[in-house]
């Protein structure tokens, strides 16, 4: 019985319609009562129960009663009464109020409206919290890890694979996808007839660690692969007619596609009338009509339910050579003088091309990363060691620096030199040949930098112009005939990030308008629920996957381009605009900052797309220091009431909205969102701050000391010694 008002109070917000009665098993599912238990049941309270996640791994092992932590076959669950995992989900008319309440995230130290104009908000809601509570309890984790493990919707059960992800533990049957296994024969029977083979790759990084990935295990094996690379300005995405009939005059027997092919129809076409064979291994949307291929092997097929599809090519492409090893082993291919390679050596390649391709670091992703990062530190491979060199690396690799030190400089070759001068690289085993292929793609991203900023400043003026002072607008749309093809995605990049809203940077050629689409691919994030995936009335070309599209118009078909963008994606860009906040994960003072507490919170990672990096909050530090610095950065050091230093660093802020409130409030009380990072320097380490947002403090609310409306404290005894944790509440 609930004899308290305190536990009726309670038992009201978890849902309970009626806190006075004493509820039995069979009340939660008929909906009366929600709650969650952990214990062995007599299975009556279990049926057309389903679970989910974790829970689902005893599925088909029997009935509840004679399997006690067995799950009921699912066609014998009533569809009209399911739960997940100890939620209850009714799919009736009567259903309980509760499980229509949206959860609701609180906002963090009372901030509506930070420098950057949006609200602040804990990211874990009254589920989330909860949740972390459950974790804490169970895994004996300090609170602010299990916030931020729990703010990335991790079950209690998940959370040690989450912690550990390991390739082993997360690596599917690549049989799984569709068309493997005759991918995988087909290119073992050439491996075992000695044919020539040739890879044909995609101009970015995916692309080229995708080849390299291919191209190592076929040396390997003991063929030598020719790689194909095509120019990103003459050639274009994707294979083409003349590049087919160039490598089948140079004897090519097999064609392998690595991160492009999906939706190359006429030039596989070609490739079939001239007699190759052709494997595909690409991760792009697919249509309903495939091109003709021995094998298409893509996640996002539409036929293929793997549920693969945040795969990047890098992570495909090393599921196939998982599926060949396979066969190949079975064959009895391998021998004590031909030793079957250590497939876990190359986790360094599939891991630089996941994260710089953006895709989610979710499951198999994540563990493609994480282990990929420990290979990396070792500096077995010539041309990453070389690579990681010219970017002067001040520490063991991290995923940042996959993103922003390594992946621009392979990218670089592609975008204004050679194209294949990054396979090259990742291909070659000379220290020597490596060094100078990475002094050149060293060279190359310093000229592609110069050409990019002054790109992007006609860009931002032409957006701001078309834009106006209040910023009307569902997208940005910006053209130019003299802009370099080569960095329109760049730019396209980083006018989203400017102005909040899809962006397109145009370069106007002769005969055709060449279309590049930032960080929104329109045929998945934006395509309004139940709309056609057919032929657009206005592209004359287009494709991408989620986090980058390219498209190609007519000239002439801007104007229409744009007035059917802004009709298509107004009213969900404007819901994605008002619904904008910054989450939060928890709250430290300066004092608390330090390496171990970075330690603490990387045991989270590796972060990237899909597993965000953890923000944290800093109440009420006065900002002791503010100056612009190198390439339109913006330095600071935040102090605490006690007197403790923090430094920090804003990236790209000076004339934006971040850069000037951290000018012109030198020595006001703010709070600081951000991410901790190590700053490595001459062999000394020191905690930083990378700035996200700022906003004026309320002095009442200083350090964390805030009243019971906005801001609550965590329980600190799970939190390492120092750090200081605030929710709202």
């Amino acid at each position: 019985m609930l004899d308290t008002e305190e536990k009726r109070e309670r038992a009201r917000k978890m849902g309970i319609k009626d806190p006075r009665k004493k509820y039995a098993m069979q009340d939660m599912v008929q909906g009366d009562c929600v709650f969650s238990a952990t214990g062995v049941t007599t299975g009556s309270m279990l049926q057309g129960v389903r679970f989910r996640g974790g829970m689902n791994r005893d599925r088909n092992r029997g009935h509840a009663l004679g399997h006690r932590h067995g799950t009921l076959d699912q066609g014998r669950a009533p569809p009209a009464r399911q739960v997940q995992a100890g939620v209850t989900r009714l799919w009736r008319e009567d259903r309980s109020p509760f499980m229509d309440a949206k959860p609701t995230r609180r906002v963090f130290l009372g901030v509506e409206q930070s420098a950057t104009g949006r609200v602040w908000r804990d990211r874990l809601d009254e589920r989330g919290t909860l949740r972390s509570l459950s974790i804490v309890q169970r895994h004996a984790l300090p609170e602010l890890l299990a916030r931020i493990v729990a703010g990335r919707d991790i079950e209690p059960d998940d959370v040690g694979a989450y912690l550990d992800p390991t390739i082993k533990g997360l690596m599917p049957d690549p049989s799984s996808l569709t068309a493997m296994d005759a991918a995988a024969a087909r290119i073992a029977d050439a491996i075992m007839r000695n044919e020539a083979i040739s890879i044909f790759g995609d101009y970015d990084v995916d692309g080229a660690t995708s080849a390299a990935l291919l191209g190592t295990f076929l040396r390997r094996a003991g063929v030598e692969p020719l790689i194909y690379i095509p120019d990103r300005i003459f050639e274009g995405y994707g294979p083409n007619v003349p590049a087919i009939r160039s490598l089948a005059e140079r004897g090519t027997r097999l064609l392998v596609t690595v991160d492009c092919g999906t939706t190359s129809h006429e030039p596989l076409t070609e490739a079939s009338r001239l007699g190759l064979d052709v494997v595909v291994i690409d991760h792009h949307q697919a249509d309903e009509q495939l091109p003709p291929a021995v094998a298409v092997v893509n996640p996002n097929r539409l036929d293929d339910v793997s549920r693969l599809g945040h795969l990047a090519a890098a992570g495909v492409t090393f599921l196939v050579l998982v599926a060949i090893n396979r066969e190949l082993r079975v064959r009895g291919f391998w021998t004590e003088a031909r030793p079957e390679p250590d497939l876990l050596d190359l986790t360094d390649l599939a891991a630089l091309g996941t994260v710089a391709d953006v895709v989610p670091l979710k499951g198999l992703n994540r563990a493609f990363v994480a282990k990929g990062l420990i290979v990396m530190r070792r500096r077995e491979h010539a041309g990453l060691t070389a690579l990681m060199d010219v970017a002067r690396l001040s520490g063991p690799p991290e995923p940042w620096h996959l993103g922003f030190m390594l992946g621009p400089r392979i990218n670089a070759g592609g975008r204004i030199g050679r194209a294949d001068l990054g396979a090259q690289l990742l291909m070659t085993e000379d220290p020597i040949e490596a060094g100078r292929i990475a002094a050149e793609l060293d060279r190359l991203n310093r000229e592609r930098q110069t050409i990019e900023q002054a790109t992007l400043a006609e860009a931002e003026a032409e957006a701001m112009a078309a834009l106006g002072i209040e910023e009307k607008g569902a997208v940005v749309v910006t053209a130019a005939a003299g802009w370099h093809p080569g960095v329109v995605g760049l730019v396209a990049a980083r006018l989203k990030e400017r102005f909040g809203r899809p962006a397109f940077a145009i370069r106007a050629r002769a005969r055709r308008q060449r279309h590049r689409l930032g960080p929104l691919d329109p045929g998945r994030r934006s395509r309004p629920r139940g709309a056609p995936r057919g032929r657009s009335r206005v592209a004359h070309q287009r494709g991408g996957h989620a986090m980058a599209a390219g498209i190609t118009l007519k000239r002439g078909a801007l104007g229409a381009f744009r007035a059917y963008l802004e009709e298509t994606l107004a009213p969900m860009v404007e819901s994605a605009r008002r619904e904008d906040a910054l989450l939060i994960d928890g709250a430290v003072s300066a004092t608390a900052a330090n390496i171990d507490l970075h330690a603490t919170i990387d045991r989270a990672g590796p972060f990237g797309a899909g597993n965000p990096e953890p923000v944290i909050a800093l109440p009420g530090h006065a900002i002791a220091y503010a100056e612009p610095v190198g390439q339109a950065h913006v330095r600071a050091r935040f102090r605490a009431g006690d007197g403790a230093i923090i430094n920090a660093i804003a990236f790209r802020a000076v004339g934006q909205k971040l850069g000037d409130a951290l000018l012109n409030n030198r020595g006001q009380p703010v709070h600081v969102a951000g991410c901790l990072a190590v700053d490595r320097w001459q062999g000394q380490e020191r905690l930083q701050m990378r700035i996200i947002d700022i906003a004026l403090a309320d002095p009442v609310k200083r350090m964390g000391v805030a009243s019971d409306a906005s801001v609550g404290a965590i329980s600190r005894s799970a939190v390492p010694a120092g750090c200081r944790t605030t929710a709202a509440r």
